[in-house]
């Protein structure tokens, strides 16, 4: 009888689904989350629209992100590559629109949906895949995929600017409708819902018949998990859990959307500015990595209880920008480390408590709330006029994330998948 072949954790197929996951991550970072420091300046200007409009509605849309979830989460269960498949296209469409109105109300409610579509194929669809690939060390292998993420800062914020200026806003936009439409025909054609599909296992599990494989698949396609919203609401982990995730997430990005202006305004140049966050990027993809084996090796749980106390140190020392240059690299360096697993922890806490069973019906809920504090982050940014009543107020929120953290139960109560020991 022909067997599935058992590739471990990074295998040929495996290492694929990485690199695809990782490319989703990084199109919806750029596209909805890396807007503000670059694009959509370029834009006021070009078209003689408010920032500050932009900026507020900007939020709006990364809110979008996370609600996508709740949206998609039952199409990502059924088929989660033609999912990203579709809102791709539309992001792709979207896309060249964006480069080319001159009509403000249509941009911004580009914005909006380009923001759901981001909630569909990544914060959704790359995490379902994640669960059904790796239901056992996924914490690992967000670390890798989660890159992508990160990579906005280094192939992103600095190169938009450039392109503009060289071969235009409608030319540069198409450019990332095709890259983006390449990406969709990958999803529609090439990649598979689960390693079964693909011949081969998920991870922790030995070779089984081919035929019964089949079987696990249609059994995934087919199952209805029990944890309905309504009963997902009644369990205070799941709010706890939520919460707890979301804070950190809104602490950053009040620090990352904010970054470059403020220290302009405290008299540092633009291109020190810069440089310090393309850098923070680089040690993005450091964190990812490191914590991705922090979470593998000491657990979820603990692990974000780690990133929780460096966010809060980046924090303190972000309070003394002003004055110390010194300061201004250690909070950066160390928030921008700790914030690159900030992605890859949140879907890895919800598959540590449900498995891939059950995964796409709890993130529904609890990935839904922790996905909107990167929207919340961005808005708050415009309400908090003055730096370090903004940091001050992120310092209080940090200790409320903290103490919800270590009230989660993170013991396993999903569906188990009987052929992995």
């Amino acid at each position: 009888m022909e067997k599935t072949k058992s590739s471990g954790v990074f295998g040929p197929k495996q290492i694929g689904m990485i690199i695809f996951t990782g490319a989703l991550m990084l199109l919806s970072a750029c596209f909805v989350g890396g807007q503000n420091n670059t694009v959509l300046p370029v834009i006021s200007e070009l078209r003689g629209w408010d920032i500050n409009l932009l900026n507020i509605v900007s939020g709006f849309a990364s809110l979008l992100d996370g609600i996508g979830i709740i949206i998609f989460a039952g199409l990502s269960r059924k088929n989660a590559k033609a999912t990203a498949g579709v809102a791709l296209v539309v992001m792709a469409i979207c896309l060249v629109i964006y480069g080319r109105t001159t009509s403000l109300g249509l941009f911004l409610a580009l914005m909006f949906i380009m923001g759901a579509a981001s909630g569909c194929f990544s914060s959704t669809c790359a995490m379902t895949l994640t669960a059904n690939w790796w239901p056992t060390k996924k914490g690992v292998v967000l670390g890798f995929s989660t890159i992508g993420v990160v990579l906005m800062q280094i192939v992103y914020v600095p190169v938009m600017p450039v392109l503009y200026t060289k071969i235009g806003v409608p030319n540069t936009q198409i450019v990332l409708a095709i890259i983006t439409l390449i990406i969709a025909l990958i999803s529609f054609f090439i990649i598979k819902d689960t390693p079964e599909e693909a011949g081969t296992t998920p991870d922790g599990l030995e070779g089984v018949e081919l035929e019964e494989a089949k079987e696990i698949t249609k059994a995934l396609h087919e199952y209805k998990s029990p944890y309905t919203l309504g009963k997902l609401a009644k369990d205070p982990s799941n709010w706890t859990q939520a919460i707890g995730t979301m804070i950190p997430l809104l602490v950053a990005m009040t620090f990352i959307a904010s970054t470059i202006p403020i220290l302009i305004s405290y008299g540092y140049t633009p291109g020190f500015a810069s440089m310090v966050f393309a850098i923070g990027g680089i040690l993005c993809i450091i964190g990812s990595v490191a914590f991705g084996f922090i979470d593998q090796k000491l657990g979820t749980k603990k692990a974000f209880i780690i990133y929780i106390f460096f966010m809060i140190l980046a924090i303190i020392l972000a309070m003394f920008m002003r004055n110390s240059v010194i300061c201004v690299w250690l909070a950066a360096m160390i928030l921008f480390a700790a914030n690159g697993s900030a992605r890859n922890l949140i879907p890895s806490f919800v598959g540590t408590r449900y498995g891939r069973w059950d995964y796409p019906a709890a993130y529904a809920m609890i990935g839904t709330i922790a996905m909107l504090g990167g929207g919340l982050g961005i808005m708050l940014t415009g309400i908090f006029k003055n730096p370090i009543r903004m940091y001050t107020f992120d310092l209080i929120m940090l200790v409320i994330s903290l103490i919800l953290t270590i009230l989660t139960k993170d013991t396993f109560i999903g569906k188990k998948d009987e052929f992995v020991e």
